[in-house]
């Protein structure tokens, strides 16, 4: 705003500027705006594509750790591949469940129905919780039932990456005493086969209340396992949500004198008569 003084001398008033104690209510507005989040799924597709891209280096490293493990090797070699085997199952089971936890906020799950070795697929599942076991000094216990059937139809790639993360948090979470598989058919309608799987452990322990924080996406029970164990907190959820579309679910309950037992329970369709294919177990 301009105006002329008496002697024709143009003066000019200053802009009126902001009390001091409005610039500082500002400065505290703007230092106590949350930043801005991610869309729902950003997380998620992120991880899915970095997923895809470890992918390939995994295929390779597990087909020549496979022939490794057909070699004549000593015992000392054989732990070896053994640990390059379970580390390359562990990383490819968890890229699968990110690329499903993407796939999660789509249309939904498609799940392959593939004729399969139900039998060759569990005792892979109790020999990488054993190796893993006796890695960190833990004393393993296997038990697969002999009425599991030999063959059945389904996914057994996302199946085998459910079992592996259960394999990876029982051992994960437990510092000394036991691991256990248990392998069990249930029931299930004509031309069906229900299994059951138990992983076990001997460690933290749980309470109810962390259980149930256990299956949300990317959480853990609570900050203080997250820190001292680590884990992304994605796996329980999207195994969870992996057996509800295989016909099945997943419960944990705590054991006795401490530890935590998860059951995932699925349903597969039957491949025939289990019998009359014992004879090609081997072919898979």
């Amino acid at each position: 705003m301009a105006a002329r003084s008496r002697v024709g001398r143009t003066i000019r008033h200053p802009k009126k500027t902001p009390s001091r104690k409005r610039v500082l209510k500002a400065a505290k507005a703007r230092r106590g705006r949350a930043p801005a989040k991610a869309g729902p799924g950003v997380v998620e597709t992120a991880l899915a594509a970095f997923a895809h891209e470890v992918r390939t280096p995994l295929t390779g490293i597990l087909a020549i750790s496979n022939l490794l493990a057909t070699s004549d090797l000593d015992e000392r070699e054989r732990r070896w591949v053994d640990t390059i085997q379970a580390g390359a199952e562990h990383l490819a089971s968890l890229a699968t469940l990110f690329v499903d936890a993407a796939r999660s906020r789509g249309p939904g799950l498609e799940i392959r129905q593939d004729f399969f070795d139900l039998g060759t697929l569990a005792r892979n599942a109790g020999n990488s919780l054993a190796g893993r076991a006796a890695a960190k000094g833990l004393q393993p216990s296997v038990d697969i039932s002999e009425k599991l059937p030999a063959f059945a139809v389904g996914d057994p790639i996302r199946l085998r990456a459910a079992l592996e993360n259960l394999i990876d948090n029982a051992v994960k979470f437990t510092e000394r005493g036991t691991v256990a598989f248990e392998v069990t058919p249930t029931r299930a309608a004509k031309g069906k086969v229900g299994v059951a799987f138990a992983v076990s452990d001997s460690g933290i322990g749980l309470s109810l209340a962390e259980i149930k924080r256990l299956f949300r996406p990317f959480s853990q029970a609570n900050v203080r396992v997250a820190s001292r164990f680590g884990g992304a907190g994605l796996g329980l959820s999207s195994v969870k949500q992996l057996a509800r579309a295989m016909g099945g679910d997943i419960v944990a309950r705590q054991r006795r004198g401490g530890g935590t037992t998860f059951t995932l329970t699925i349903v597969l369709a039957s491949a025939g008569e289990p019998a009359a294919s014992n004879g090609d177990a081997g072919s898979d």
